[in-house]
C-alpha cells in the first residue's frame, strides 16, 4: 500500500484505516458509535444472551466472550493460563490499535518503527525509524548513513494473527471466537500454530535504547528551539551545522508530542528529510500506538521519571504584518489557531479552530489526520523555483479558485486543524529532554507561519516561566470519541466548502 509515495510500515492496515477515515468512523478504536453499548458478539450472545465487559485503552467498555469454554483452559497445552489467554485475546481483537494513555512518568517507544517515503523537498525516497531513548534524553535525530536501518524494517506489522480485510466488526469477532473456541475444544488442526501466532504477537521482543547507535561518533541534531533555523519557508528546519540538519520534522515531531513520546531516538537515511507521507501526523500517530509505549528510563534505574512542562506566567506576542502568536497564561494548555486564504482562494477562505486537549476529542480524532493545504498556484510556483520536488497530490489537500482539487476535506476546518498540528509540532521544541514542550496556557495564533512559529519560540524562551507536572491529554478511563466529537469527523461534500 502507498500513501503520498510511502512503503508504510503497517501496510495491511493502512488502507481500511484511511477507508474508515473518510467515512468519518473512529480510527484507533473498533467500536462505533452505532453499536449499542455493551451489546455483544452473535456467538457469545448465542451461547449465554449476555457479554463480560472489560475495559479497553481509550474505547468504551467492550464485551469478552462469556463462555464458559473461554475460560476453561485445563488441559490445554497452547496456553499455560486464564491470563495469557485473556491477553492474547484482547490484543488479536483490536483491529486498530487503540490510544496510548497519557502517564505523569516521561515514556518511549515500546519497540522501533520504521517509515519510507518521498520527502516533499527533496523528491528522493527517505527512511525514518524511530527508535525508544532513555529517560531524559528527549526526542533527536541522527542522520545515518545507508544500510543502517535494515530493509525489512520496514515489513514489521505486528499485526493480526488472520486477515481481517473486508471484514466488519461483528464478523471479525465471531471469527476469533470461533478460532479460540476450536483450539480449546482441539478441533482446529492448526491450533499449536495459532496459539504461538498469539503468543507472538503479545510477547513481541521490546527493544531498547541500546539497541541503537552508541558509537560515540554520532552527531546528534536535538529537537529544541535553539536549533531552528531562520529561512523557513513550507517545514521546519533544524540544523547543528551545515553538514547535520532535518527538515519536515513537525508532523512526526507533532505526533510524538501529543501521543506522549517524550525520549525518542530519531534516524534519518537520506538527504535528512522525514517523508511527508499523506501530509498529515496521522501514520507517526498510528505506529506509535502500533509498537506501544513504556517508561523510560535512566542508565541502570527502573525509576520512573516525572513528565514535567512549562507554564509561562506572562502574555507573550509576536507579530509579522497582521499575522501574530500569542500566549495568554491560562490553567490548561488550549490552542486556537485561524486562517485566512480569502485572497487567494475561497475553498480555504477563512477557518478557526480550537482545540483543548483535556477537554475534547483526543489528537488522533480531531487534529492528525488534517493533511497540510495550499492553493494551486503556490505549490506550481514552488515546484518551478525547486523548493518542493515530491508530490503534492497524495500529500496536500489543493485549493484552486472555490474548489478543492483533490476533495473532499477529512475533518470540518481541515486547514485550520493542520495549522494546530504543525503549531504542536513546532511548540515541541521548547521541551527541555524528557519534558513536554506545548507549554500549559492559550496559545492564540492567526495566519502564522513556521518563520513566525521560530520567532514566537524564542520570545517564550526568553519570558520568565515554572516547570510544572506535565497535563494528561488521554485518559484510559474515557473512549476516545467521547460525547459528539466522533459526529463532527465526516467528509465534507463540495457545496459545503467553506467559502469566507
Amino acid at each position: 500500500a502507498a500513501v503520498g509515495g510511502a512503503r508504510l510500515a503497517s501496510r495491511n492496515a493502512a488502507a481500511p484505516l484511511r477507508a474508515a477515515a473518510s467515512k468519518g468512523n473512529p480510527i484507533f478504536a473498533l467500536t462505533p458509535r452505532g453499536r449499542a453499548r455493551g451489546a455483544t458478539t452473535r456467538a457469545a450472545a448465542g451461547k449465554t444472551g449476555s457479554g463480560k465487559t472489560l475495559p479497553g485503552n481509550g474505547e468504551d467498555e467492550r464485551p469478552f466472550f462469556d463462555s464458559k469454554e473461554a475460560y476453561d483452559v485445563s488441559g490445554y497445552k497452547n496456553f499455560k493460563s486464564k491470563q495469557e489467554l485473556r491477553d492474547a485475546a484482547l490484543l488479536d481483537r483490536h483491529w486498530y490499535p487503540t490510544n496510548p494513555e497519557s502517564r505523569t512518568y516521561q515514556q518511549t517507544l515500546r519497540r522501533s518503527f520504521t517509515l519510507i517515503g518521498v520527502g516533499l523537498h527533496s523528491g528522493e525516497w527517505e527512511t525514518v525509524r524511530v527508535c525508544p531513548a532513555r529517560a531524559g534524553e528527549g526526542r533527536y535525530f541522527v542522520r545515518v548513513p545507508p544500510g543502517t536501518v535494515p530493509e525489512s524494517a520496514a515489513d514489521d506489522v505486528e499485526g493480526g494473527a488472520f486477515a481481517r480485510e473486508g471484514l466488519t466488526e461483528e464478523e471479525t469477532e465471531d471469527m476469533l471466537y470461533e478460532q479460540l473456541r476450536s483450539m480449546l475444544n482441539g478441533e482446529d488442526e492448526d491450533a499449536a500454530e495459532r496459539a504461538a501466532e498469539l503468543r507472538a504477537k503479545r510477547e513481541s521482543a521490546a527493544e531498547s535504547p541500546g539497541d541503537f547507535g552508541g558509537d560515540g561518533g554520532e552527531v546528534r541534531i536535538p529537537a529544541a528551539a535553539a536549533l531552528a533555523q531562520d529561512d523557513l519557508r513550507l517545514s521546519m528546519r533544524l540544523a547543528v551545522d551545515e553538514t547535520n540538519g532535518v527538515i519536515t520534522c513537525e508532523h512526526l515531531l507533532s505526533a510524538l508530542e501529543a501521543i506522549g513520546v517524550d525520549n525518542a531516538r530519531i534516524e534519518l537515511e537520506g538527504s535528512g528529510e522525514v517523508p511527508i507521507v499523506d501530509g498529515s501526523a496521522y501514520q507517526f500517530a498510528y505506529e506509535c500506538a502500533r509498537v506501544g509505549l513504556v517508561p523510560a528510563h535512566a542508565d541502570g534505574s527502573t525509576a520512573e521519571v516525572p513528565r514535567m512542562a512549562w507554564r509561562p506566567s506572562e502574555m507573550i506576542t509576536v507579530r509579522d504584518g497582521d499575522a501574530f502568536v500569542q500566549f495568554i497564561p491560562d490553567a490548561v494548555t488550549k490552542l486556537t489557531y485561524g486562517v485566512d486564504f480569502t485572497y487567494k482562494s475561497t475553498a480555504i477562505g477563512k477557518q478557526w479552530e480550537s482545540w483543548t486537549p483535556t477537554e475534547d476529542g483526543d489528537y488522533v480524532d480531531l487534529i492528525a489526520r488534517a493533511r497540510t493545504f495550499g492553493t494551486m498556484q503556490d505549490y506550481m510556483a514552488y515546484f518551478r523555483a525547486g523548493y518542493i520536488r515530491g508530490g503534492v497530490e497524495q500529500c496536500a489537500l489543493i485549493a484552486n479558485g472555490d474548489k478543492f482539487w483533490n476533495p473532499p476535506m477529512i475533518l470540518p476546518n481541515e486547514n485550520a486543524r493542520h495549522k494546530i498540528l504543525d503549531l504542536i509540532g513546532d511548540l515541541s521544541l521548547m521541551a527541555e529532554p524528557g519534558m513536554a514542550g506545548v507549554p500549559i496556557g492559550h496559545v492564540l495564533a492567526y495566519k502564522g507561519s513556521h518563520r513566525l512559529h521560530a520567532k514566537f519560540l524564542a520570545a517564550l524562551a526568553a519570558a520568565p516561566k515554572e516547570k510544572v507536572p506535565a497535563e494528561l491529554w488521554s485518559h484510559g478511563d474515557k473512549a476516545i470519541f467521547q460525547g459528539g466529537a466522533v459526529n463532527t469527523k465526516v467528509p465534507v461534500e463540495p457545496d459545503e466548502y467553506p467559502t469566507g
